[in-house]
């Protein structure tokens, strides 16, 4: 009787025992047990959770997304580093420690998209390109990805788009356009901007030699030329600063024209008498 109750436990023991390592298709899932890191355990300062299913934390127990990772403050003077990509550099390439976001479809390049965020860490010997934190994209349809945005290690000049920035003295190039609500250009000095034409020291050219001057040139004093402006582009600032002298020397010139008019009409007006 006994030998018959003891077979009887120990086949409820197994039983109850794969019961619990089955699956579970409720759609809850099961609570998983912590990886713990021995040496962590050991001291009694256990800082990361890796489960075999859930959330994953690295300096946090608690993670509250997929990978969550959390350091002290440290010294603010100084960046606080959670995340770190490296490649092994080599003087020949192009070095680009990358994220990738795929939709994951190998098994056709056709149908392969990503978008990848990366630095270039070190450019090639060859080509002499400069450290470049880029973003890029690839749609099913592209043979490469398309570098869409970066900023250089040179002047830490902004690109969008594939546009030339083989040109010194400026920050920002774009691609094709810009469409804004509003532009504010900032004058440096006060030099750069033309109030100074209605002072009374100001010499305004005389009219027959500004005929002359165009006449000669087929344009206005200091305003580029056609060329000029296919080959340097146009300053928006000092454009518009340009154009307010020239429009102040034009109300000079009617201002000057009205008074020769009116001393003419007083001068017919004696004469008739």
């Amino acid at each position: 009787m006994k030998r018959v109750l003891l077979l009887s436990a120990a086949f409820l023991l197994v039983h109850l025992t794969a019961k619990a390592q089955r699956p579970t298709t409720s759609g809850k899932p099961k609570t998983a047990t912590a990886t713990v890191d021995e040496n962590a355990a050991a001291t009694g300062d256990k800082q990361n959770v890796f489960p075999e299913a859930g959330f994953v934390g690295i300096g946090i127990l608690n993670p509250g997304a997929p990978l969550e990772i959390k350091k002290a403050a440290g010294n603010t003077r100084n960046k606080n580093i959670l995340l770190k990509l490296s490649n092994e550099w080599a003087s020949g390439g192009q070095n680009e420690p990358s994220i990738m976001f795929s939709n994951g479809d190998v098994s056709n390049p056709k149908n392969l998209s990503y978008w990848t965020i990366g630095a270039r860490v070190s450019g090639d010997e060859v080509l002499k390109t400069p450290q470049t934190f880029k973003i890029s994209h690839k749609a099913g349809s592209d043979a490469i990805e398309k570098e869409f945005f970066s900023i250089d290690s040179y002047e830490g000049r902004v690109k969008i788009g594939d546009v030339n920035t083989l040109v010194d003295g400026y920050k920002l190039y774009v691609e094709q356009g810009i469409l804004t609500e509003k532009v504010k250009v900032a004058i440096k000095s006060s030099k750069d901007w033309y109030d100074h034409v209605f002072h009374k020291d100001y010499k305004l050219m005389p009219l027959n030699e500004l005929d002359q001057y165009i006449k000669t040139n087929q344009h206005l004093p200091e305003v580029q030329t056609t060329d000029e402006v296919m080959k340097d582009g146009l300053d928006l600032g000092k454009m518009n600063a340009l154009l307010l002298k020239k429009v102040e020397e034009l109300t000079l010139y009617t201002i000057q024209l009205k008074k020769e008019l009116d001393e003419t009409k007083q001068l017919i007006k004696k004469r008739r008498k």
